[in-house]
């Protein structure tokens, strides 16, 4: 969908491969992960750079979350040299 401004619901369920009806839903219940909409009458679009800025968001790269400490063995400790560990 090249050089539009603004889609449609339509459209954009298109674009998101999901039915217009779970659009209308998710904003109904004003849902944050649909990107940015404004509403223009009756209508409500979604402007054209504001879902490439939201796909690009989601598309960028993390940083992944830092190693768990390792857990402790299960089962009952082991006696060290002065007793229990």
């Amino acid at each position: 969908m090249g050089t539009k401004d603004f889609y449609t619901v339509e459209e954009m369920a298109a674009l998101l491969r999901v039915q217009a009806s779970a659009i209308r839903n998710r904003l109904s219940k004003q849902d944050t992960t649909l990107p940015p909409s404004l509403r223009v009458g009756g209508r409500r679009l979604f402007p054209a750079l504001g879902y490439e800025a939201w796909k690009a968001q989601l598309m960028s790269p993390y940083a992944p979350p830092p190693p768990s400490p390792p857990l402790p063995r299960p089962g009952r400790p082991r006696q060290g040299p002065r007793g229990l560990a």
